[in-house]
């Protein structure tokens, strides 16, 4: 199936879509201050994680559902090769990224958006139960 939007009109629409600020990092921000640990929203350092515990030394990453191909193996696939191409080299990033920081000596937490916005609680037991490892 061919793209509804010319070239030009669907990159002007993918501009839109921001990366940082987005809803489920405002949560994620949200939930970090009630914890009460120091962090810093989108550090610059290696993955541009969105979030780093310093004093820990642990990163956090929120992922979009669509964006970051959750349950990707199990659902239906985008019709649009585009699509494909760009969810799979996401996930395959994502994948790099944690294998680096880790060997780095960083943990890395990854939340789903789903999980940010419908579990809170289990993101908060994840991130403590991390921080109480260290």
């Amino acid at each position: 199936m061919a793209d509804i939007f010319t070239p030009e009109k669907r990159s002007w629409v993918m501009s839109r879509i921001r990366g940082t600020n987005t809803k489920i990092d405002l949560q994620m921000n949200e939930i970090l201050k009630g914890l009460g640990f120091p962090f810093q929203m989108y550090p610059k350092m290696y993955g541009n994680p969105d979030f780093v515990l310093e004093e820990e030394r642990i990163v956090i990453f929120c992922d979009g559902d669509f964006w970051h191909g959750y349950n990707y193996h199990n659902k239906k696939k985008p019709k649009q090769k585009f699509w494909i191409n760009k969810i799979e080299s996401n996930m395959k990033r994502d994948r790099k990224y944690t294998r680096r920081l880790r060997r780095e000596g960083w943990p890395v937490l990854r939340f789903w958006e789903h999980d940010i916005e419908k579990r809170t609680g289990v993101c908060i037991d994840r991130i403590i139960r991390k921080i109480l490892e260290k």
